[in-house]
């Protein structure tokens, strides 16, 4: 990395920690000295080892036998316990010790978690029956993973969760088709507490997956991996017009990817582009779209796409390359119409590139950063050609990449308080992983106990035999707004057991229809009035909340119609013949070219106002996928040939100027 640079990153990363508030996603999280902070740097790091341990299947080696859901038992008494330290109960409360309260609850968390790993296998052959002692430790699990909810996820996924646990419970007081079965409090505790179906079951995935990824994510953070990827970026793009956007879109996809989480990675990445598009010209409102829309796209982007991903396979009882697969076409185009767009918003204003001396050294980021081909070859060859299953792969993945980021001298050093690191980091995340699945878990377990799922399919069918498209989009906005007030995988749980059973009833496969909830339960991310990754972006761009939104709808437009497409042709979900899904890529990345030209009104010149709603028709047309019937593959055509008669005039007109100013020159 040149000098210039160096200034560039360190200037940045200082402004940002010493100014911005949010920079710092942890900064709420208590800070300790001493031995205090030693034994919880400990207990942090327990949590990804012995998720390792156990994916891993090292217990099998010494001939001992453990139940998954002993495991999951061990890590809910580790994550409760972790966030009672570490995650203060109000604003007010203390930062820098524990107050008596918090211990009380983290010692509380111990017997609520450990009573399932000790006596599961009793548990197991008797799983239906109710007992004082299940009422007790389970009444215990749920009240204090509520707190840690409340703590970790804010107050509306909270009150989202007591709605649906009093409704669980007096179901049979509700009117008319609302009305559930009375139950007892025993019988109710018992099924949300050890279930498979509920709390147990969406803990597992974060015990399990979930860990496997935040451990392969935070060694790619830990050994700067990330700094790696976006300097690629920026040596690709920088120098184009609009080159600090262009490095934005490109290096967020690949940072997004890894890390899962739409905030987390604005605060990484857009701490150095952010400024940088900001210093070339960008406007800032558009500036902290174009990184909260590209960091979002991380999130469907394979291979990593999140821990919803994982859950979708879980459901469907697919692998995770199928579901990595299936997403892969609809997320190079959400990028394809995002690029297009920032690349047309350039040139419209006369947006240029960096200076080579602003762009990190080729040669030194290709010499620190060429483990990463490697590392995510390997992760690619075990997902997809060895058919490993997920979370053992990102686990021998991480471990085999620690010897790799070893071969550059900056990361031999320290390189063992740098394990620790990732440990202890890995920990941090998987608390939040773990709140988020337990808080869909309870809601999952309240709709299978009490028949609201059944309650909602039949009210949405009877919805839907209005026009499917009406129980889409009621689907679509409620994923959305779900998505608001919780995070993306939580959305999902909660959408999917209510609403993908009757997406299925109208003929829907089943990929599409949990796809469809996904991807709206992403884009919640960049949709006002609440939309985090753009708050997060406006806290580094400062700029105005409500107008770097609009901007960020209008960036990730395809988002909010790909959804739409792919429900009803599975071709854009690489199902259906190769023919089928070949063409169908072609013509939505030109119906994504045309209705980028659209929205930015620029092309090689300013596109008249009636030629751009040509364009967004035909771009609408085009995106269409082809499919055997007639009437669809007309629609599609006339899309591609309307868009194509539209921008074909100035294609020529361009190429007319630039041949006279050559024969210019070379006069």
């Amino acid at each position: 990395m040149n000098g210039k640079w160096k200034k560039i990153i360190s200037r940045f990363d200082k402004q940002q920690k010493d100014k911005d508030p949010g920079f710092d996603e942890t900064k709420s999280y208590r800070t300790f000295r001493g031995k205090l902070n030693t034994a919880l740097s400990v207990w942090l790091a327990l949590i990804p080892a012995l998720g390792i341990v156990f994916v891993l299947g090292i217990q099998h080696m010494f001939r001992v036998t453990v139940f998954n859901e002993q495991w999951i038992g061990g890590f809910m008494a580790l994550m409760l316990s972790s966030v009672f330290i570490l995650q203060p109960a109000t604003k007010r409360s203390p930062k820098d010790r524990v107050p008596w309260y918090d211990w009380i609850l983290a010692l509380a968390s111990l017997p609520a978690g450990l009573w399932i790993t000790v006596n599961y296998p009793g548990i197991s052959a008797k799983i239906g029956m109710v007992s004082p002692e299940r009422l007790i430790f389970g009444s215990i699990a749920v009240i204090l993973l509520l707190e840690a909810i409340r703590r970790m996820l804010g107050k509306a996924i909270f009150i989202i969760l007591l709605i649906f646990l009093f409704y669980g419970k007096f179901s049979s007081l509700f009117p008319g088709m609302l009305a559930g079965t009375a139950t007892t409090w025993t019988r109710y505790v018992n099924y949300l507490y050890l279930d498979a179906s509920s709390i147990l079951y969406m803990l597992s995935l974060a015990a399990n997956i979930g860990i496997a990824f935040v451990f392969f994510s935070q060694v790619l953070l830990v050994f700067g991996g990330s700094d790696g990827m976006t300097e690629f970026a920026f040596i690709a793009f920088g120098r184009t017009r609009g080159g600090p956007a262009k490095a934005a879109v490109v290096g967020s996809s690949l940072v997004g990817t890894v890390s899962g989480a739409p905030m987390s990675n604005v605060f990484l990445t857009g701490s150095v582009t952010i400024p940088m598009m900001i210093k070339s010209g960008w406007r800032r409102e558009v500036a902290g779209a174009v990184e909260a829309v590209a960091s979002s796209g991380g999130s469907i982007m394979p291979p990593v796409m999140g821990i919803a991903a994982f859950l979708i396979a879980e459901r469907l009882g697919v692998s995770y390359s199928t579901v990595c697969l299936a997403a892969l076409i609809p997320a190079v185009l959400f990028y394809i119409a995002v690029f297009i767009q920032v690349d047309l918003y350039a040139g419209k204003h006369k947006l240029l590139g960096l200076k080579r001396s602003e762009l990190p050294n080729p040669k030194e980021t290709v010499k620190k950063s060429w483990p990463l081909i490697p590392i995510f070859a390997l992760l690619l060859y075990l997902l997809f050609f060895d058919r490993m299953a997920a979370a053992r792969a990102a686990v021998i993945t991480s471990i085999l990449a620690l010897p790799l980021m070893a071969c550059q001298k900056k990361n031999r050093e320290n390189f063992f308080r740098k394990c620790l690191e990732v440990l202890i980091g890995g920990g941090k995340m998987a608390l939040n992983a773990g709140c988020a699945l337990a808080a869909g878990g309870i809601i999952t377990g309240v709709v299978a106990f009490s028949g609201l799922g059944f309650t909602m399919g039949y009210v949405l069918t009877e919805l839907g035999n209005i026009h499917v498209m009406v129980l889409l989009l009621g689907t679509a906005i409620g994923a959305i707004i779900l998505g608001m007030g919780m995070p993306a995988v939580a959305a999902y749980a909660l959408t999917a057991a209510l609403l993908a059973s009757s997406i299925q009833s109208f003929g829907i496969p089943e990929m599409a229809a949990h796809m469809f909830i996904f991807y709206f339960s992403v884009i919640s991310n960049i949709t006002p009035p609440i939309a985090l990754a753009v708050f997060a972006a406006c806290i580094l761009a400062k700029s105005d909340f409500w107008k770097t939104g609009w901007e960020a709808c209008k960036l990730g437009i395809l988002a909010y119609i790909i959804p739409f497409l792919f429900v009803f042709s599975p071709s854009l979900l690489m199902q259906g013949n190769a023919g089928e899904i070949f063409l169908s890529f072609i013509t939505a990345a030109a119906g994504a070219l045309y209705i980028g030209i659209s929205l930015t009104g620029y092309l090689f010149r300013l596109v008249p106002k009636f030629q751009r709603l040509i364009l967004f028709i035909s771009g609408f047309g085009a995106l269409i996928p082809v499919t055997g019937n007639t009437v669809i593959t007309l629609i599609n055509l006339v899309g591609v040939f309307g868009g194509f008669a539209i921008i074909m005039p100035q294609v020529l007109f361009e190429r007319s100027r630039k041949k006279q100013l050559n024969e210019k020159v070379s006069q």
